[in-house]
């Protein structure tokens, strides 16, 4: 029996691709974040209730700033922070694609937040910050 990885393919033709409840931490969101910054056809990232913390968050914000399909990207009951919330906002400036992005039930507090809203200021694709 051989072990396939979830991010196997994700560099082919998707379109949605769930990872709800795989206990993926950092290492497994950069290890998606470096692929998604060449998948070309991804629309939908379900990541929601893993364990990604701010350096994941960081690695899939950097991966925002090059991936032009992606419309959607579930993020809600991880860890992530102000500091993973602020490289968020900081790719929303830059991302042209995204148009949805679930954060609820993180530990962003006011700095976070204050991110996000400056981004929102300048990005003219988000439609749903939640």
């Amino acid at each position: 029996m051989s072990y396939h990885s979830p991010f196997d393919g994700i560099t082919h033709k998707m379109f949605n691709r769930s990872l709800v409840y795989k206990k993926i931490s950092d290492d497994g969101a950069t290890a998606l974040a470096n692929a998604l910054k060449e998948n070309e056809s991804l629309q939908k990232l379900f990541l929601s209730r893993n364990k990604i913390g701010d350096d994941g968050a960081k690695a899939l914000a950097n991966a925002l700033k090059k991936n032009k399909s992606l419309q959607s990207l579930y993020l809600e009951g991880n860890q992530i922070s102000d500091d993973g919330a602020t490289a968020l906002s900081n790719a929303l400036k830059e991302n042209k694609s995204l148009q949805e992005l679930y954060l609820w039930e993180n530990a962003i507090g006011d700095d976070g937040a204050t991110a996000l809203a400056n981004a929102l200021k300048v990005n003219a694709s988000l439609q749903k910050l939640k």
